[in-house]
């Protein structure tokens, strides 16, 4: 049984598990998971993009602002000046394209003005580390003099980003001869020139919400309330001044060709699957989309078991392979409801996003509550009969339905689906959405005999719940069905052997996967240049194990072209070509 932790609501806290899975509350997260952005973004402030319209994690300031499934209060604020009557709601949401972060500010303040007595304006005030962990300070607010002012911008390295605000209709700044109606504000910052080269970096931050209220021109008497999230300056040195931003939701995987039948059992014990392209389908992973974690008001409850979920693709022909590894401790059917551990696959028809009615759902989860039982594989309606098929594994030590003798030790999904009865084939980019559900403790009997420990988290690839009046827009994934076959084992054929491959897909929007092969322990350089020989990113650099390896280069925020990659081992260099068309 998992041990319980009894804090209060509004405390942090946090539980390291594996490499990067951080246990938290819906208050002061340490990180939060900034996605991929699936259009252009336009610096206007008027946050007309259908990416801002999406469902995912974002901060809520507010002095009587309270979480929800994926929106996160922050570490705290203070009242500067005077009664704080209007308690402003600001909503501040993070995506990305590639090292262009983009945020978006929306506000319901009804006293919209910069504050007489001070330097500071309703809006943002944030420190970013640099690349090499130097603060550097942004602001974009409400701080300039006049009537109905415009929201001001400030960078510290020039052309290093832009913003821009919009003011709602109603609202004329610095005049309280009105109510106003509030805010929007977005801005972007240009990582690549902070020095950071991954596009799944973590990026340390600390974020202010400035509202003063009240204050005119000709007015030096009102409030002033502000909030942060992680501190209010960061000087002192202390690593706990300081949150995240975790860059992730990678757009495209591949899914590599493989002359191999699978033998359907759960045990990914093929030889394809050892090379397979994956995503890591976890809280807090820079391979998921999102998730949450869900307390139901019992704020003694605790996600300690955050289990991680290795998702793989392959594919013989028209027969997407996917398969699950997870090191669930708690497998079982999530008692009150239908949920259940497992993968829950979003489908689609080429060329085709379903209305929600038309959902394609594929589903390898443990339904069936009896202890010891394996996954039920349903399919629902709106899938051709026959489609697909799956199986599962639990391995020794893995009693599902049961925490009588201890943690499980986890269990493994396959599932096949066959794509030409979706319209795709071969070289074809599928659309689907990966959930995996995670649920613990909530066995019938452990629920309904001990205290505040059932869990009930999913965590996805795509979106959850893929419907347009829910979730709205980018609802899919995608995975790349190559002709490159066997890959891992043509080079792994030829021991000794330093050979950089040809990227795949070439071309390629926005994403490709390069392979190379190293004969021995040493330093490595693998990086990408324009036309022009410029280096534009560095996706190896450092020691790195002999054996064949990959790496996912994100162009989203390159132009088209040509580019060149170079592999460098000692003295040893090769060189190839590839395609960014857009």
């Amino acid at each position: 049984m998992k041990k319980l932790l009894f804090i209060n609501l509004f405390s942090f806290c946090f539980l390291l598990i594996a490499s990067f899975a951080i246990a938290q509350s819906h208050s002061d997260p340490p990180y939060i998971q900034v996605v991929s952005a699936e259009k252009e973004i336009t610096i206007d402030g008027k946050l007309d993009e259908t990416d801002w319209q999406r469902r995912f994690d974002y901060l809520i300031y507010g002095a009587n602002s309270l979480p929800g499934d994926v929106s996160y209060t922050v570490t705290g604020g203070v009242l500067v000046d005077t009664v704080y009557v209007d308690t402003t709601t600001t909503m501040v949401m993070f995506l990305r394209k590639g090292l262009d972060l983009y945020i978006s500010l929306q506000s319901n303040d009804k006293y919209v003005c910069r504050r007489t007595t001070g330097w500071e304006g309703d809006g943002l005030f944030m420190k970013i580390k640099d690349g090499s962990g130097n603060p550097l300070e942004y602001k974009l607010y409400y701080n300039l003099e006049g009537a109905d002012a415009e929201i001001h911008y400030e960078e510290p390295i020039p052309g290093s980003g832009s913003g821009a605000g919009w003011k709602r209709p109603g609202t004329i700044v610095n005049s309280n001869a009105e109510i106003d109606s509030g805010y929007t504000a977005e801005m972007v910052i240009h990582l690549d020139q902070l020095g950071y080269t991954d596009v799944y970096a973590d990026v340390v931050v600390l974020i202010n919400i400035f509202d003063p209220d009240s204050f005119e021109d000709s007015v030096t008497t009102g409030s002033f309330h502000k909030m942060w999230w992680g501190s209010e300056w960061g000087v002192t040195g202390d690593p706990n001044e300081w949150r995240t931003l975790r860059l992730a939701d990678p757009p495209i995987v591949t899914a590599f060709a493989s002359t191999q039948t699978i033998t359907l059992d759960g045990q990914l014990n093929e030889d394809f699957w050892n090379g397979a392209d994956s995503v890591v389908v976890q809280k807090g992973s820079t391979f998921s989309s999102g998730g949450y974690y869900q307390q139901w008001n019992d704020s003694t409850n605790r996600y300690t078991d955050q289990s991680r979920a290795v998702v793989k693709f392959s594919h013989n022909g028209n027969n997407l392979y996917i398969g699950v590894v997870s090191d669930d401790k708690s497998v079982c059917k999530w008692y009150p409801g239908w949920e259940a551990d497992g993968l829950f696959l979003w489908m689609t028809n080429k060329g085709e996003i379903p209305l929600p009615g038309q959902r394609m759902e594929i589903k390898n989860m443990y339904f069936n509550a009896t202890i010891g039982a394996h996954t039920s594989f349903e399919l629902s309606a709106s899938v051709p009969t026959g489609a697909a098929e799956g199986a599962s594994y639990e391995p020794v030590g893995t009693v599902t339905h049961t925490e009588v003798g201890g943690a499980d030790i986890g269990y493994s999904l396959e599932t096949v689906v066959h794509t030409e009865m979706f319209g795709y084939g071969a070289n074809d980019t599928v659309n689907l959405s990966v959930v995996i559900w995670d649920m613990d403790y909530s066995d019938s009997v452990t629920f309904a005999n001990t205290t505040d420990s059932a869990d009930y988290a999913p965590n996805w690839w795509g979106t959850q719940w893929v419907a347009q009046d829910f979730e709205k827009y980018y609802l899919y994934r995608q995975v790349f069905m190559s002709t490159v076959t066997d890959v891992e084992g043509e080079i792994s054929s030829i021991p000794g052997r330093f050979e950089l491959l040809q990227n795949y897909p070439n071309p390629f929007n926005p994403s490709t996967t390069i392979g190379f092969n190293v004969p021995e322990q040493s330093n490595v350089s693998l990086i990408v240049y324009n036309i022009l020989g410029k280096e534009v990113r560095t996706l190896v650099n450092g020691v790195i194990q002999p054996g064949f390896h990959t790496v996912r280069f994100d162009a989203s925020n390159l132009a088209s072209g040509i580019y060149f990659y170079k592999l460098k081992m000692k003295d040893q260099i090769e060189t190839k070509k590839m395609t960014l068309l857009k």
